[in-house]
Parts: C-alpha cells; structure tokens; sequence
C-alpha cells in the first residue's frame, strides 16, 4: 500500500512539472548533437590518426612525382620552376639555393616515405635521397622531411614554411598545430629507425670515402659560411639603400609639404596686402632694397615726391611696389598721400658762395645732426659755403669757424 502510495505521488510530480523535464531533455539532445557535429568536422578537417599509422612507401604517384621534380630544380639551381612545386621560399633561401646548386651534379630520390598531414589532403612525408656532389665520386645519403599539401585545383605542393631551410632559419611563421603533429611525427619509433638508417648509411660512405667526408665537414661548411657573410653583407647594403631612399622620399615629402604650407602662407600674405594697399609719397630721393634692412642689395632710387603702392610695414621699411616687384624704402622717407607735397631737396649752393642766414642755423663738427655743435648763425650771419658734403649736408665757415650745415637751411 506505501508503494503504490509513493507510485501515484511520482507520476503526479512529473505531471505537474513535466514542462521542466520536457526542457532538460531537450538541452541534453542539442549538447548530445553539438558534440557529435564537433566530432565529425575535427576528425574530418583536424585528424592527427594518421601519424600513429605505418608508413606509405612509394604508394603516391603524384607525390612521388613533386618530390623528383623537385629535387630536379634544385640541383638546377631554377628556383623559378621550383617555386611551381613549393611555397613560400624566401629571398634567402633562393639565394642558398642558387649558392649551394653549384656544388650538386645531381639528386637521385630512393624512397618516398609518407604518412597523413593534420588535414585530408596532406601529407608528412620522409624522402631518402643520394647527393651527388661535383668532383665527389661517391653519392651522399640523406633523409628530408617535407610537408606536402594540396591546393585549391587540387594539385599536391610543398608547403616549404615547414621545409629544412625554414626551420633554422624561422623566417616564415607556421601553424602550431602542424608544428605540433610535425613534432609527434619525428618522435615516433618508425621514424626514428628511418632516420638512423640514414645516418649509418652516411657515416659508412664518408668512413669510406675520405674526399667526400672533407667535401662535408670542412669544403662546404667554409663555403655555407662564406655564403652567409657575403649574403648578410649584400642585404644590409640592399637595406642602407632602401633605408636611404626612403629617407629622400620621406625629405622630399616633409619639403613639399614645407613649400606648400609656405605657398599658402605667401598667397595669404599677398591677399591681406592686396587688401590692405594703399598709395603714398616719397619724400626725398632715396634706394629701394630687396628687402626690409639696409644691407639689403640696392636695386634701384625713387625721387621725393613719387608716389608709390604700399603694400605693408616691416621692421622700419615700407614694403612697396617698384617697377611690377614688390621692394623695400625706408619707412622714414614715406608719407601717405594727401599730406602737403614735398619739397624737393635742395640743391646745394656753389662752392665759395656767400649766403645770408634767414634763421637760425648750427653749425656742427661732422654732417650729422647729433655731433657736436661748433658754431651758431642767426638771421642776418653770412655763412661761406665750401662744398657740398652730401647727404644734405654742406661744409661751411661761419665767423671763422669751419662745420657742416644742413644745406635746405643755407640755400
């Protein structure tokens, strides 16, 4: 009777919250799916199975096909059509390539050992392979490691990221996750019976061979150094260059955009006083400038009484135009126009005249008006003028004194 009880109070438990248990249900079925789609597309795109499996010797046609054409390039030094069936190569492997070819008469492929990349389509792969060296009678044995994919046609290329050359030198970057089945790859017992068979192999031949085990260990290691100092050498000279062309380009941009920036600056300039001109007068005949200082080149004289197009004012000059070119007066001989006109300059007396003062007039100890004053004429004096000075100056005697006048006050 209590299990028949606790039966019916179960069953009533699940009616009332069936909606709950309807939605774990349907949470646990879309886990459950999720995890098998997951499941597929890794083991489809992402399957490291092949590894653990035992080698394929010779088993691909197509494969056994890129390994020889390859290899054939290489001792061709062509890594033009070797570029056909592995990239990327960097610009320093295609010059160890075409450095080390000339020290190979000829490759000679024995076997091809391959097992599944990560993805369908690729391939780990071991070539056991004889070098024949030039002037060397007796053929190298070695074992390369290649990674081998397929490309969107469909053809098997090496993808050389993953190539001998590379792997010293880390020029390009790889995927960790083939790095990571590459390195699961040469941990396993077949491979690393293969490579020491290999290794015995090249051993025996150099231990029997005493002009290819020199060619090894000491010809071509000297040579591969060479090669890498006159290479290091001819790319930091490559990048002096790059580095100095850029340096002009950079100059030239950074001038162009100073000239531009001074152009615009100077047509703004040239609008404001443009704007801003106005007409005025010379007030004595004076040098016009090339600029706005007085060891400035005269290029040129304006007579008092000329009237003239200002432009501007600049560091006690008035900029002006002269003959269609803009020029530079002292502002000191400048009036606007519209003020009394000018008088022209006086022109100075003979020499030996004698004048009657009509004002009163210094006389002073050089022709400038703060040297030292040496004598007095008031109207009525006469004054004996000995020649002109220059610069409105005469020199004159005055109650026998000799000095200098202003000449407008003499004449």
């Amino acid at each position: 009777m209590s299990f028949k009880n606790g039966w019916h109070k179960c069953i009533e438990f699940i009616a009332d919250k069936w909606r709950y248990f309807l939605a774990g249900v349907v949470f646990i079925l879309i886990i459950l799916l999720l995890a098998f789609v997951i499941s597929k597309k890794t083991t489809k795109d992402e399957d490291i199975s092949g590894v653990y499996k035992d080698f394929q010797v010779n088993a691909n046609v197509e494969l056994n096909a890129l390994i020889v054409n390859y290899y054939n390039s290489y001792a061709a030094g062509d890594t033009n059509a070797l570029s056909a069936y592995a990239s990327p190569i960097s610009d320093s492997e295609v010059s160890y390539i075409k450095f080390l070819s000339q020290y190979i008469e000829a490759f000679n492929v024995k076997d091809v050992y391959s097992k599944q990349g990560l993805d369908e389509g690729s391939y780990l792969v071991s070539v056991h392979v004889n070098e024949k060296f030039v002037g060397v009678n007796t053929p190298a044995p070695g074992l390369e490691f290649f990674y081998v994919r397929t490309n969107e046609n469909g053809m098997l290329y090496i993808d050389n990221s993953y190539g001998t050359y590379n792997q010293k030198e880390h020029e390009i970057s790889t995927d960790p996750k083939i790095d990571d089945i590459i390195e699961i790859y040469n941990e396993r017992n077949d491979v690393m019976r293969l490579k020491k068979m290999v290794e015995d192999d090249l051993n025996a031949v150099m231990a029997s061979d005493a002009n290819l085990n020199k060619f090894i260990t000491e010809t071509l290691r000297t040579k591969i150094g060479e090669w890498k100092a006159q290479y290091k050498a001819q790319r930091d000279q490559q990048q002096a260059i790059a580095d100095a062309k850029a340096k002009e380009a950079a100059d030239a941009a950074a001038k162009a955009q100073q000239d531009a920036a001074a152009a615009a600056a100077k047509a703004a300039q040239d609008a404001q006083e443009e704007a801003n001109k106005s007409t005025v007068v010379i007030t004595t005949k004076v040098n016009v400038r090339d600029s706005a200082s007085e060891a400035g080149n005269a290029i040129g004289t304006l007579d008092g009484g000329t009237r003239v197009v200002k432009y501007a004012e600049e560091n006690g000059f008035t900029k002006i135009d002269y003959n269609g070119s803009k020029a530079y007066v002292k502002s000191d001989f400048v009036v606007p126009e519209g003020q009394p006109a000018p008088q022209p300059e006086a022109a100075p007396a003979p020499s030996n005249t004698t004048v009657t003062l009509t004002s009163t007039v210094n006389a002073r100890s050089a022709k400038d008006e703060t040297s030292d004053r040496v004598a007095v004429g008031v109207p009525g004096d006469t004054v004996t003028i000995l020649g002109d000075a220059g610069d409105g100056w005469s020199r004159v005697s005055i109650k026998g004194i000799e000095g200098y006048m202003k000449t407008e006050f003499i004449h």
